[in-house]
């Protein structure tokens, strides 16, 4: 019997938090080898390690997951701030937060120490293909645990039966991931797989994708915190123009993206996608009704609208296209094949490789 899977706490980051920092403290050479293989920081041999969880920085700041620090003696000489994250992507907020001048002043203040120490932030997750996305932050993934003899760094046998379990867990997580190609179909693929999964696959196909005209994917998620669809956006750096200032809207500010939506829960088709023109940054129309230069902006958006859908007559792919007159959505965009993942990516490229030149045109 797996002793992760009988207390149910694969995703629970709070409990595996706690068993990262309990075997940092109280088994020596996992100590040294989750500092220098997860947080790639070397342990001389006069040194000490020392785990804490759950140290609160304050209103504002937050709680982060794991705080190890680096001593000699009783000397702090190195600490590590580690934002622990399993059953979901990264919180960018709560990362901003923690790497803010405010949020190293509260940790300096609560851990008692000199300015000269040096802090690193590190990201962990079961996510192995995005980058943080704060720059402070470094990011491991758990692939690390994989195929270790963990019997080299722990003595009790306890210690030794929950790492092998929770490795076998992650290698059972990553496999079907991993192993998950462009040319597979996407039922077979996915069909008994997590949300998370899920989502990893989707990630990883779009990634390797490749997008002309300069066009870059982002992602996120929506439906609150059951996170049933994993939303990718495809845009320009361009396309997104003259930020809201929190006092006027200029009619020249747009947040211009394709937007692809993934059903995370059980398994439908992908059908289609859509071009959306909003605000920069986007916000709900309501937010924004009354708010100084919004009629003006809804006018040129509308221009704009009505001389995009007609020129988009005369595209190759127009029979596919659905005109929309709402306030955040130009077009929806059918997906004709939709088997494998290529069929998707191959369409999301031709329709947007069409499509941009008409942006690019009513943006000038």
């Amino acid at each position: 019997m797996n002793i992760i899977t009988l207390m149910g706490s694969f995703y629970r980051e709070d409990v595996i938090t706690d068993l990262m920092a309990n075997l940092i403290n109280s088994e020596k050479k996992f100590a040294k080898w989750f500092m220098e293989t997860i947080c790639q920081t070397f342990v001389s041999e006069e040194e000490e390690v020392k785990a804490h969880t759950r140290m609160g920085l304050g209103k504002g700041i937050g709680t982060p997951d794991l705080i190890i620090e680096k001593n000699v003696g009783s000397e702090k000489n190195f600490i590590i701030v580690i934002e622990n994250k399993l059953g979901a992507l990264e919180g960018a907020e709560q990362t901003n937060r923690y790497a803010s001048d405010r949020g190293k002043k509260a940790l300096r203040t609560e851990l008692g120490l000199k300015e000269n120490i040096p802090i690193k932030f590190l990201f962990l997750t079961l996510d192995p293909f995005t980058p943080p996305s704060n720059k402070e932050f470094q990011k491991k993934d758990y692939t690390a645990f994989l195929h270790v003899d963990w019997s080299k760094f722990v003595e009790h046998p306890v210690s030794e039966q929950l790492l092998n379990d929770y490795s076998e867990l992650l290698d059972a997580f990553y496999q079907p991931i991993i192993s998950c190609k462009p040319s597979d179909n996407i039922a077979n693929a996915t069909e008994k797989l997590d949300r998370l999964q899920k989502k990893l696959i989707w990630i990883n196909v779009l990634q390797q994708t490749n997008y002309s005209n300069d066009i870059n994917m982002t992602f996120g998620e929506a439906g609150g915190i059951g996170r049933s669809t994993a939303v990718f956006l495809f845009s320009k750096p361009e396309w997104k123009q003259d930020k809201y200032d929190g006092n006027v809207l200029l009619p020249t500010s747009a947040n211009i993206h394709f937007e692809l939506s993934i059903n995370l829960l059980g398994y439908s088709k992908v059908k289609d996608f859509a071009l959306h023109y909003e605000p920069n940054p986007y916000k709900p129309k309501k937010e924004y009704e009354n708010v100084k230069g919004y009629p003006e902006y809804e006018v040129l958006r509308a221009n704009r609208r009505d001389k995009f859908h007609g020129e988009i007559k005369g595209l190759e792919c127009y029979s596919i296209l659905s005109a929309r007159t709402g306030s955040n959505s130009f077009l929806r965009i059918r997906i004709k094949e939709n088997e494998r993942f290529t069929d998707v990516t191959n369409q999301l490229v031709t329709i947007m490789n069409q499509i941009t030149p008409l942006i690019d045109h009513f943006l000038i």
